[in-house]
């Protein structure tokens, strides 16, 4: 019977690119291009809100998805599709073109995100990930703008313990390197340029 449903809605909205449907949560996600735009269970279509147009699925009526999960209720993100908008077919499809559009977007941006986060670098750990947080080194794109000495620096001075090893894997990080592949002679030289880095730090100061 949910499945009837869904493979109904998911006809409605064939002239959308690459429409599909999947099993997700006891019922079916509504997807485009692997993007998950809509949910349908066994009577009811709900579309993905968004902060841009929320107010208008509020001032349709539409009702606030509620699901029981774990013995306990999750009030999610999407909205129930009334029997008067599921009739002006034109008005419906107009609203899923902008729901599709913003989450793709929303996708794009979390996987911006995730390519940026600190722990898609090589010899990256959580741990040293929430070290170099700590020194207002949040992204790649910071890391690489203060460079593998100084955030050595940085991260030396909330915990003087840390060995060398961790300057090594911060140069292979930037470099793209896993830190067992630098040679011995690649060594002597990160350690000569970061003693020469603390020599200079020394004189400004």
């Amino acid at each position: 019977m949910r499945r009837k449903l869904a493979e109904k809605i998911k006809q409605e909205f064939s002239g959308f690119k690459d429409v599909s449907i999947r099993s997700f949560f006891g019922g079916f996600s509504l997807n485009s291009e692997s993007t998950m735009f809509g949910w349908v269970d066994q009577k009811n279509f709900y579309l993905r809100a968004h902060p841009t147009y929320r107010s208008l699925f509020i001032d349709l009526g539409m009702q606030p998805l509620n699901l029981v999960f774990d013995g306990s209720n999750k009030l999610l993100d999407y909205y129930k599709v009334g029997d008067d908008l599921l009739t002006d077919r034109k008005k419906l499809h107009d609203i899923v073109k902008i729901v599709i559009e913003y989450a793709k977007q929303d996708q794009n941006e979390k996987l911006a995100k995730k390519q940026n986060r600190l722990k898609a670098l090589p010899n990256m750990t959580v741990s040293l990930e929430k070290l170099m947080i700590s020194v207002d080194i949040t992204d790649i794109q910071s890391f690489k703008r203060i460079g593998y000495l100084e955030t050595y620096y940085r991260i030396r001075h909330k915990n003087p313990k840390l060995s060398l090893n961790i300057l090594f894997g911060l140069y292979g990080a930037l470099s793209g390197q896993h830190m067992a592949l630098l040679s011995q002679e690649l060594k002597k030289e990160i350690k000569l340029a970061y003693q020469e880095f603390l020599q200079t730090k020394q004189h400004i100061d």
